[in-house]
């Protein structure tokens, strides 16, 4: 036999196998999905569903979404953003309905015949699924009243149970009742989003709080760097605006009030005529992303949503929503120094050089630690403090009677970080206040740079006096 004709027949030999294989393949999945088709109640995959609509006693609910990516939208009885959780959960429970049991000789009830609906209640039934695949398939199960066991022989199926029709088959089937046990009652606050803030924190350049407090205005420079703008130019702490926006971005409703039931006199009643406060965020643009207005009262806080609802809320929830401005500011205390430049720490009366991120004592700034001296580790756990040291509070513009009355003018103590003569830095002397009248666990203290005072716990004063007891001969003590 020429080679030509052994490779041919070798071909048509692979494509037969291949074909017996692709074959038995195919008709293995038809099998399965008539199987499943004969198993549930309602057969579908859910990636194909499209749109679905379910109905009770309450209403019409119509879901529907773009893709198998898309959240599900809720489109009627009115359109409002879904609770994707709850979407997803009632569809699952749709596909999960399984056949107990095909009723015999019903075939009439599929035929439309009334008085064989009516007597399984399949008439004028409240509760029905009606599925929309992508290929436009569309798939319904009716659901009838709860099964009569006194009426009817139907074996040894728990009274749990009640009769359903889908249009494809053949016969009436009986189903579980679990599924209409959730349907039934199921109203619009179910299948609504309670999720009230409706925008991505990225998107987010700007953001204006209005309140019986004042005016707080916090806003992205040309370098994306968050800077407060009112009540003061300062700084903004780039972790709490994180933690603020994701905070409006997982904020849920307790208890929505329709758009539609939201009146004048409603407004009145939870002071939102006019608000109590205004949070504005705004985009790149200056284009308002989401605009929210909070009233407050003994029940509770109430807010705007983006779909004209209004969301009740708990009343300690407020300090979170409606932040102080301190809060906002960036409070490092050696904000806007470059750690790796600090060379040393410099008391009255002595002196430590950090070297390989050690610490020694020295006589002078001159001097250099001799190689058999041990590190300090008293200033190490005091640099440790410090260099990511937060105030409690800030005070941007104290007058020269502030200060006096700090005690910042004649201190308790001061001490200085040197920097590396690379870095064109001169030192700053850290100066210490007096105790904070009514909260003696805090400190005034200020930077030689900076006219802002800082007020800061004073859990570090301790550290301090044990390195001013060494060389220094006056051993003078620092109040801890």
């Amino acid at each position: 036999m020429k080679y030509s004709i052994k490779v041919a027949l070798g071909l048509v030999a692979i494509a037969t196998l291949a074909g017996v294989y692709y074959g038995d393949n195919y008709m293995t999945t038809k099998k399965d999905e008539r199987q499943k088709e004969t198993t549930y109640a309602i057969f579908f995959d859910t990636k194909d569903v499209v749109k679905f609509t379910v109905q009770n006693k309450n209403a019409v609910f119509t879901f529907i979404r773009d893709s198998l990516t898309s959240p599900w939208k809720l489109i009627s009885p009115i359109a409002v953003a879904a609770d994707q959780d709850a979407v997803n959960n009632i569809l699952a429970a749709i596909q999960q309905l399984t056949v107990q049991q095909e009723l015999l000789n019903t075939e009439a009830a599929l035929k439309g015949d009334k008085a064989m609906l009516s007597e399984f209640g399949l008439e004028n039934t409240k509760n029905s699924v009606t599925i929309d695949l992508k290929n436009s398939e569309i798939k319904q199960l009716f659901i009838g009243s709860d099964l009569d066991l006194g009426k009817k022989s139907v074996g040894g199926f728990n009274p749990a149970s009640v009769y359903a029709m889908n249009p494809t088959k053949k016969l009436l089937l009986v189903i579980d009742n679990s599924f209409i046990s959730v349907l039934e009652n199921k109203t619009l606050s179910d299948f609504r989003s309670k999720r009230i803030g409706d925008f991505k924190g990225t998107d987010v350049v700007s953001l204006d709080i209005k309140s019986h407090e004042g005016n707080i205005v916090v806003s992205k420079d040309k370098n994306s760097k968050w800077e407060v703008q009112k009540p003061h130019a300062w700084p903004a702490d780039p972790a709490f605006l994180e933690e603020f926006l994701g905070r409006y971005q997982g904020l849920l409703g307790q208890k929505i009030y329709e758009n539609q039931n939201v009146t004048p006199d409603l407004k009145k009643k939870f002071n939102l005529l006019p608000p109590s406060a205004v949070v504005d965020l705004k985009d790149s643009s200056g284009k308002t992303l989401q605009n929210f207005e909070y009233g407050i009262t003994k029940d509770g806080i109430f807010v705007t949503m983006r779909d004209g609802a209004v969301a009740q809320l708990n009343l300690d929830l407020w300090s979170d929503l409606i932040p102080k401005d301190k809060y906002f500011l960036n409070r490092q205390v050696l904000l806007g120094i470059n750690l790796d430049h600090i060379s040393g720490l410099k008391l009255s009366h002595s002196t430590y050089l950090r070297k390989d991120n050690n610490w020694y004592f020295v006589e002078s700034e001159t001097q250099q630690p001799s190689v058999s001296q041990p590190p300090n580790a008293e200033v190490l756990t005091f640099f440790s403090n410090w260099e990511l040291m937060t105030a409690d509070d800030l005070i941007l513009n104290a007058t020269n009677e502030d200060l006096v009355h700090f005690g910042l003018t004649k201190p308790l103590k001061t001490f200085s970080f040197l920097f590396k003569p690379n870095s064109n830095t001169k030192s700053i002397e850290i100066i210490v206040g007096n105790r904070v009248p009514k909260n003696e666990k805090s400190v005034y203290l200020k930077r030689s740079d900076a006219p802002t005072v800082y007020i800061v716990e004073a859990g570090w004063l301790s550290l301090l006096a044990q390195l001013y007891s060494v060389g220094d001969t006056s051993h003078t003590s620092v109040k801890k």
